[in-house]
């Protein structure tokens, strides 16, 4: 379109313009059609008491129609709109007039209304086109309230009152081309004021690239939607540089973590082939490498299971599960890694219905959290294994009595290769990741994981997945609501 190419600033200029000269002939019409409606009204008000002056000569001081008619004629010199009057009886003789220029018409409704006793007011039209129309008041005479036959008749052009109104006219359209100039001026000048913000935001988003997103929008002063705009914008650009920092780190951390593997391959490739050995010698070589493939098979299969997560591009199949089940085959899965490490799995099962999920999907992910607590408990520590339920959800607790976790790498601890100094520490094991997967697995199942700790004190995750729960696991969660006590305190537990 043709407004599209136009600024912002003259579009809204322009249509500041147009609603001003609305506005202007509105209020100009107004203006007009009220400074007609008060001159007629003083133009009826003089006929009147020109009227209401000659019956009062006519009848009260008893003036014969000679000196009637000098008195009319003395009595309208002193008149500023000069009217023309006449003494009409019902047979339409005229008695008494003064110096008519123009005829005084009778109509049927001023005869009808002054045979009632009632005054009418009429306008009629110019005879020739260069004439005012004329404006006539019948005023019927009456003497003791009855109607005596005759009837005064006033009437003056509007010669003064149509010029004063073209006047009128002349001022108001020759006010509207300057007045619309004006506003679409001012309208401009306001417009660029109130989008200065903008450029100066255009011109901050300009420094902003890849390698530098520390720049922010300027915040206007006053407190509009520009300002709420800017605020959103900056949020955004906290938000991406985060995700650009977790991006560089993230690439580092998996060059770094393949670097190692690929490092020992290859040292013990060189080695193998430095010299000729003994086949136990090549078989610890192989067996080495072997180990070290598998590590880095792990790696990159965690990693391409985090992207297809992450993106939602796995096929989602849900089931229902026993949780009894469930938590037994989850408790068997890790219990090889508990068992070395000399860490207690203690399960405490509340909920014994049904449920759904991805049974894989899940059980990875909370392997992958039981996992992470027993690397971080030292031997003979209890880890506690809580599974509950409420009218909407699953919930899965699992709290450890570790080191516990650093308050400020709380936030990132859900990153791929995060590891803080003391919480997450490479003589842990594992590959660095998951954490980051269980977060990505438990989010396709449209739940959330929630983490609080404090060095020295352990940590505590707690998973939740949204439920849609059948009658027979409704009615086991009514009994544990009604049983259990509340999450969070002090529970019994099942070795």
């Amino acid at each position: 379109m043709f407004l599209d190419r136009i600024p912002v600033r003259l579009r809204l200029a322009l249509g500041h313009a147009i609603w001003m000269a609305l506005l202007f002939l509105c209020v100009g019409f107004g203006l007009y059609r009220i400074v007609e409606h008060n001159l007629l009204r003083s133009v009826d008000a003089s006929l009147i008491v020109s009227a209401q002056s000659i019956r009062d000569a006519r009848f009260v001081r008893g003036f014969s129609p000679p000196i009637m008619e000098r008195f009319l004629n003395q009595f309208f010199g002193e008149k500023h709109i000069q009217p023309y009057a006449q003494l009409v009886d019902l047979s339409g003789k005229i008695s008494v007039k003064t110096d008519l220029r123009v005829s005084l018409p009778v109509t049927h409704k001023a005869l009808y209304r002054a045979e009632r006793g009632l005054e009418t007011l009429e306008t009629f039209p110019p005879r020739r086109a260069t004439d005012a129309p004329l404006r006539q008041v019948t005023l019927p005479v009456m003497r003791y309230g009855r109607f005596t036959g005759e009837f005064i008749q006033v009437g003056a052009t509007l010669d003064s009152t149509f010029h004063t109104l073209k006047e009128i006219a002349w001022v108001l359209w020759t006010s509207l081309p300057l007045g619309v100039i004006l506003s679409m001026v001012f309208g401009y000048l306001l417009a660029k004021r109130s989008l200065m913000p903008v450029t100066e935001m255009s011109e901050a988003a300009k420094r902003l690239g890849s390698d530098d997103l520390s720049v922010r929008l300027p915040l206007p002063q006053a407190k509009d939607e520009l300002r709420q705009l800017a605020q959103t914008f900056n949020e955004m650009l906290d938000r991406l540089e985060d995700a650009f920092k977790r991006l560089r780190r993230f690439t580092g951390d998996v060059s770094h973590e393949l670097r190692t593997p690929l490092a020992v391959l290859r040292g013990e490739a060189e080695l193998a082939l430095r010299r000729e050995r003994t086949a136990e010698d090549y078989r610890s070589s192989l067996k080495t490498i072997m180990s070290e493939a598998t590590n880095m098979t792990g790696i990159i299969e965690d990693l391409l299971l985090l992207a297809r997560a992450e993106s939602r591009a796995v096929a989602m199949t849900w089931m229902e599960l026993r949780a009894v089940d469930f938590v037994a085959d989850l408790a068997q899965a890790v219990y090889p890694v508990y068992e070395k490490r000399s860490v207690t799995l203690r399960t405490n099962l509340q909920f014994h219905g049904d449920f759904s999920a991805n049974p894989g999907y899940l059980t990875l992910a909370l392997k992958n959290i039981l996992l992470n607590a027993a690397k971080h408990s030292a031997p003979d520590n209890v880890v506690d294994f809580t599974i509950t339920a409420d009218s909407k959800e699953m919930v899965f607790i699992v709290t450890d009595r570790g080191e516990g976790i650093p308050e400020e790498s709380l936030p990132y601890i859900f990153d791929p290769f995060y590891r803080a100094d003391t919480a997450r520490n490479r003589a842990a094991g594992g590959t660095g990741i998951g954490l980051s997967l269980a977060m990505a697995l438990v989010k396709l199942h449209n739940g959330q994981i929630s983490v609080t700790s404090k060095t020295g004190s352990g940590a505590t995750f707690t998973v939740r997945i949204p439920q849609q729960f059948t009658e027979k696991s409704r009615l086991e969660i009514n009994r544990l609501n009604f049983t259990k006590p509340q999450v969070g305190k002090s529970q019994p537990s099942l070795a």
